[in-house]
């Protein structure tokens, strides 16, 4: 057994275990009337703001393919963006790979350059996220504060030394085994030179001023449809814009958790909400649910739609180019 087909199987073990867990600690009854009773109206403009957010995204990522020489068609990108998200849905990981793979095949670029801007994006969102904390941190001071201080700050004091201990023997190790088992990479010089060249779009970008707006306008977006999330679900109504922020930055470290299907979503909203807003497990647990069903319907549904999209793109310029 290789070793892609085992991380699946522990992959698919992990979100069969947490989904499961999930089952067993919801009350389905108030869960189901709940969403029932949820605004509909307000579901379908956070579902319009996410699109927003995605073409945001799309064309973001076109103007790093441009400075790497390889310019995207915004509207063939923003497909490839959106089946990427519907993989991303089974495989946790995977839509990254695929998204590169279906806009290299349209637009004729290197797949490892693709790859490469695509990490660039995602530093780029790490620290756009980290303004955001900054930004949550002043409007939410008292309540980010003291969850701060006793679930992070005394756990650390306690823990820390051993934790540092752990780390640095794992970091160790690491070196190590480089060392013994040293990697054997396949034309190191064509496809590093391609993934650097994506990596080091960022300190190209022309247009500097928009694509750092385009990154803080893809954030707003999803703080703004996380907030009508909340005020479509009676027992999150009474919560604010500045608490849906937090909410956001709570799912957005659930979304580092490699599990299919949002489960690390799932129980980091759930957490957060009980932890930092005093929710009982089963309105915390509700939410998430609710949460994690909207993300992936939307995914599955659109991502499904603009997969079918492209792929028939794809088939009309191929019959275009051999007629």
């Amino acid at each position: 057994m290789n070793k892609k087909t085992l991380s699946r199987i522990v992959m698919l073990i992990l979100a069969v275990s947490v989904f499961g867990y999930i089952g067993y600690k919801t009350d389905w009854t108030a869960t189901w009337t709940a969403i029932q009773g949820a605004h509909y109206g307000l579901i379908f403009i956070g579902i319009l703001i996410m699109l927003l957010a995605h073409f945001l995204r799309a064309y973001r990522w076109s103007i790093l393919g441009a400075t790497t020489g390889y310019p995207l068609n915004v509207r063939r990108a923003f497909y490839s963006v959106m089946a990427g998200y519907l993989v991303n849905a089974a495989t946790s990981r995977g839509g990254e790979v695929v998204r590169c793979a279906l806009t290299a095949k349209s637009e004729k670029a290197p797949v490892e350059t693709l790859i490469g801007t695509v990490i660039t994006e995602r530093i780029i969102d790490l620290i756009t996220m980290a303004f955001m904390g900054l930004l949550c941190l002043l409007i939410q001071y008292n309540v980010i504060s003291e969850f701060a201080y006793t679930s992070i700050w005394l756990p650390l004091r306690t823990h820390g030394p051993m934790a540092l201990l752990i780390l640095a023997g794992a970091a160790v190790s690491f070196i190590v085994a480089r060392k013994l088992f040293p990697k054997k990479e396949k034309n190191p010089n064509g496809i590093l030179q391609k993934l650097l060249s994506g990596i080091n779009s960022v300190f190209q970008v022309k247009e500097k001023g928009t694509f750092w707006g385009l990154s803080l306008a893809i954030w707003f977006c999803y703080w703004m449809s996380m907030y009508l999330q909340l005020e479509a679900l009676e027992i999150t109504a009474h919560l604010t814009i500045g608490n849906a922020l937090a909410i956001l930055l709570f799912s957005s470290l659930g979304i580092i958790i490699p599990v299919p299907g949002g489960a690390g979503v799932w129980y980091s909203i759930a957490y957060g909400l009980t932890l930092v807003f005093g929710f009982t497990e089963g309105n915390a647990a509700t939410f998430g649910i609710f949460t994690v069903a909207f993300s992936n319907i939307f995914h599955i549904v659109l991502g499904g739609i603009c997969y079918g999209l492209l792929f028939y793109e794809l088939q009309k310029n191929e019959r275009a180019e051999t007629a």
